[in-house]
């Protein structure tokens, strides 16, 4: 693989030129000599445009429709891209907010979509801007456009009705994408979070509301997971980021539709809350479990040992999901105080702190000053030397760390010409689409944390990446791979992106949330409004640099209409952003918030921007990737076995044919050696006392010594004794089971059909030790692939103490599709503390947490596997139950 990496990387690299002209004559552009901020260049419905200074003194009846950019001399903004031999450029008819846009590229498209050139027009319902950049000006038409193309009456998926069409709400839905014409939970509620609550807030909320659902019997009204990973819930469980959308989408919504849509998100989230406090999260560290948001491909971004035993991703730990969990948990707090519900108001906001704590305790890697983006599994809870752009940016905007280490997050995450990867390093023998990729959505939340703790370089860089992409590709594409910044690299059998659509929602969102959001810094609060512009030198030195203001026209507000005006100071050539000295409304100086009381029908925001307040942040860009080893990590090592020399534990160690390499030892997850020689082989645990060692888990990774990528971590290896002794087994003669049939297939006996409520599986046994104990099942899940479904097998677990049965341990056992009923893995695991001598039963049974997403009625019309419209499916295999002692 690698020479074919070697090329790809080297050959197709070059700077991206923003290029700049000044306005003619011949094509329509704005004239140059527009007298002022104000100018009656255009109409807006029946509104006729105002003409003035700008200086303030307008009202909600005299506010302009149309304001355009200002400048000192000629306009000389962005009318071109340069990429190699990739061009992109714009043509400009009409004047004032009502302007034609003829975009051309001469890029390669993926699937020759859309054709060149494209235009896109300003209209006098919707939002325009106005920078001196008719290229920034255009796309940012061309994502209004595409938030058109992706608003939809009904949708469709291949899983659900065999391809027939659902109806939307009256109010519509947002579909996903021209290839994805569903309404998936995570894409809607990113889209809508970043910018589609203001094209659209109604459409919005309907497309949110169509991933909640009760029950089959109409009752616990919850969030919907997707079909995923092992079947979905549990082993996904980032559902709770639909409240970051809803968070959104209420800031918009006014009157009685957002009282129905309130009523409805706080009983969805209350009921998702409680749901997942039972079955996700784990008292024992504060965190929750689960797949990382949105990088759900398991092969592009957890090790290749997790297939097909994605029970390890439903253990493991995801920065991203955390601050998801996070997030539903605030934003339960605000609705619950809304309702006058204080109980669970304060209690909601007790977890939530202690859950911000847990992360930035458990995933900063001070080494790195930077956040792990995930701990690998229940035996190997040490954080992973890889990161992850979404989880960086969300704990940043989240307030998880302190500012000087938001900051180094930030300045840190390992960034690329054309924009950031989404995960970093990259994995070796892996296709594009999650690996070696930007994903302009989540370059998006980049530049919205860059802009948070100041950092202009790495906004400017994000910026940059949003432009060149939509421009060149004329679209606002799902993902670009990120050396070459191109919707398709052939690279034989790791060639992608695999998938990538036009129109992609959630890039939509972010570009359009970049403009607004970011750069004229305009963003709904709960009370109105706060317009806080952030604009560096460099990026109005690339985009607009003669500009004395820039504009945002139009937007609207819960049936208000915001017009926002930002002055810039003359250019000292300073770098950093320019700091904020006046912001007024309709011609009086306000400070903070703006409250919605204060809005007219028509607003004008002017905001004075003066010389930048602190020095400028920097950001760590890789511009050199002739050698692979910058870009991707080592392969993933393993432990070869765990054996007692002398009065040592001794681990085996394999790099997997890496040279080259350090590595390092965990246990317990605490790194115990660092920077071994990468032709050591065996390792000695210093601290190990033979026999007598206590059950220590191990796991092993790999670093390059010549860049510092890592390795993902070894499958965890655990001491249970020579010949594991500390692994009691029960098998199905040892089981007292209601429900299902004894048989004997696939190589195992165990009990077919058996998992409905009402059923139960038994086994006492006597512990040997005292201690710490896991106990885990060997199981079969056929009723799905690995890689999609709804029916992951989950069931309540007691441990009781025998003979009165009071219970010393309990939770849930997940246990993920694994493709075939032939195939027969481990389940997760439930603790519990036992007496040597003493003896307890082990009870698998069915309860009301005990379920996956087929008991939802949302798949009442799920055609693409088990447990849709032939009804909810919670059965499982189970052939034996394993008791392991982790004491010696």
């Amino acid at each position: 693989m690698r020479p074919s990496i070697l090329l790809a990387l080297t050959s197709l690299g070059g700077a991206v030129a923003i290029v700049t002209a000044c306005s003619s004559s011949d094509d329509g552009a704005q004239s140059p000599s527009a007298p002022s901020a104000v100018d009656g260049g255009g109409t807006l419905g029946d509104e006729q445009s105002a003409t003035g200074d700008g200086g303030g003194g307008f009202d909600g009846a005299s506010t302009p429709a149309c304001i355009v950019a200002t400048f000192d001399g000629e306009p000389a903004g962005t009318r071109d891209v340069v990429d190699g031999t990739d061009h992109a450029s714009v043509k400009v008819t009409g004047d004032g907010c009502l302007r034609s846009f003829e975009i051309t590229s001469s890029a390669v498209r993926r699937d020759d979509v859309p054709t060149s050139p494209r235009t896109v027009a300003e209209t006098a319902d919707r939002p325009s801007v106005h920078t001196g950049s008719d290229l920034f000006d255009a796309l940012y038409q061309l994502a209004l456009d595409e938030a058109k193309e992706n608003s939809v009456a009904s949708i469709q998926d291949g899983a659900f009705r065999s391809g027939a069409p659902l109806a939307c709400s009256p109010d519509g839905c947002f579909e996903t994408g021209r290839k994805w014409t569903y309404v998936w939970t995570r894409d809607t509620s990113y889209a809508m979070n970043l910018g589609l609550a203001w094209v659209d807030a109604p459409r919005a909320a309907s497309s949110l509301d169509f991933k909640l659902s009760p029950r089959r019997d109409g009752t616990n009204l919850q969030i919907v997971q997707d079909t995923g990973t092992g079947g979905s819930y549990p082993v996904s469980s980032d559902r709770v980021v639909w409240a970051l959308g809803a968070r959104e989408v209420l800031r918009h919504l006014s009157g009685d539709a957002r009282t129905a849509f309130r009523d409805r998100a706080w009983s969805a989230i209350k009921n998702t809350i409680t749901h997942d406090r039972a079955v996700v999260f784990d008292p024992s560290d504060g965190l929750y479990r689960g797949e990382q948001s949105f990088l759900d491909w398991r092969e592009q971004t957890y090790p290749g040992w997790s297939n097909p035993n994605t029970v390890t991703i439903a253990e493991s730990k995801s920065l991203s999901t955390n601050v998801t969990h996070l997030i539903i948990l605030e934003t339960g707090v605000a609705l619950a105080t809304e309702v006058g519900d204080t109980a669970s108001a304060a209690e909601l906001q007790s977890r939530a702190d202690a859950l911000r704590t847990a992360i930035a305790s458990k995933f900063w890697l001070e080494d790195e000053r930077q956040l792990s983006t995930f701990l690998p599994t229940t035996l190997d809870t040490a954080p992973a030397r890889r990161f992850d752009l979404l989880g960086t940016s969300l704990a940043v905007l989240e307030n998880v760390l302190p500012s000087d280490e938001a900051r180094a997050a930030i300045a840190n995450y390992p960034t690329l010409p054309k924009g950031p990867p989404v995960i970093f390093p990259q994995q070796q023998n892996t296709p594009i689409y999650h690996n070696r990729a930007i994903w302009p959505f989540v370059t998006a939340y980049w530049i919205k944390a860059a802009r948070k703790v100041g950092n202009g370089a790495a906004f400017e860089n994000g910026v940059a990446s949003l432009l060149r992409g939509a421009a060149l590709n004329l679209s606002n594409m799902e993902n670009l791979e990120v050396v070459t910044g191109q919707p398709w690299v052939d690279d034989g059998p790791n060639s992608g992106p695999q998938v990538n659509s036009q129109r992609q929602l959630w890039s939509v969102g972010g570009f359009i949330g970049t403009v607004h959001g970011a750069l004229f810094g305009v963003e709904a609060t709960d009370k109105g409004l706060r317009v806080a512009p952030f604009v560096t030198h460099g990026l109005r030195s690339s985009l607009f640099p003669n500009a004395t203001s820039i504009a945002l026209n139009n937007l609207p507000f819960r049936g208000k209409r915001v017009s926002v005006v930002v002055r810039l100071p003359t250019d000292s050539g300073s770098a950093g952003a320019y700091s904020i000295t006046k912001v007024s409304l309709n011609g009086v100086a306000v400070q903070g918030e703006i409250d919605e009381a204060s809005l007219a029908s028509r607003n004008l925001v002017e905001v004075e921007l003066g010389a930048p307040s602190s020095a400028a942040q920097s950001v760590k860009t890789i511009a050199d990737v002739s050698d692979y080893r910058v870009l991707f990590g080592p392969k993933t090592p393993s432990i070869t076995g765990l054996s007692v020399t002398g009065s040592k534990v001794t681990l085996g160690i394999d790099v997997a044919g890496e040279t080259g390499v350090s590595i390092d030892v965990y246990r317990d997850g605490v790194r115990i050696a660092k920077d071994l020689s990468g032709g050591t082989t065996s390792f000695q645990d210093p601290d190990s006392n033979g026999e007598s060692t206590p059950g220590h888990c191990y796991a092993i990774d790999t670093r390059f010594i010549s860049s510092g990528t890592s390795s993902q971590h070894s499958p965890a290896a655990c001491f249970w004794g020579t010949g594991t002794p500390r692994i009691s087994t029960l098998g199905v003669n040892d089981f007292t089971v209601s429900g299902g049939n004894k048989t004997t297939a696939y190589g195992r006996t165990f009990y077919e059909a058996w998992g409905d409520p009402g059923h139960q599986l038994a086994a006492t046994f006597t512990a040997t030790r005292s201690g710490a104990h896991l106990v885990q099942a060997t199981y079969g899940n056929g009723s799905g692939a690995i890689n999609t479904g709804i029916t992951c097998a989950v069931k309540h677990v007691t441990i009781e103490e025998l003979p009165g049965g009071g219970v010393v341990g309990e939770g849930y056992m997940i246990m993920p599709q694994r493709g075939d009923w032939a195939s027969w893995g481990d389940s997760s695991f439930v603790r519990a503390d036992l007496v040597a001598g003493k003896s307890y039963r082990i009870r698998l049974s069915h309860d009301d947490r005990a379920v996956n997403m087929s008991a939802f009625s949302h798949f009442d019309t799920y055609t693409g596997g088990t447990g849709g419209s032939a009804g909810q499916f919670f059965r499982v295999n189970v052939a034996e139950l394993k008791v392991l002692a982790l004491v010696p």
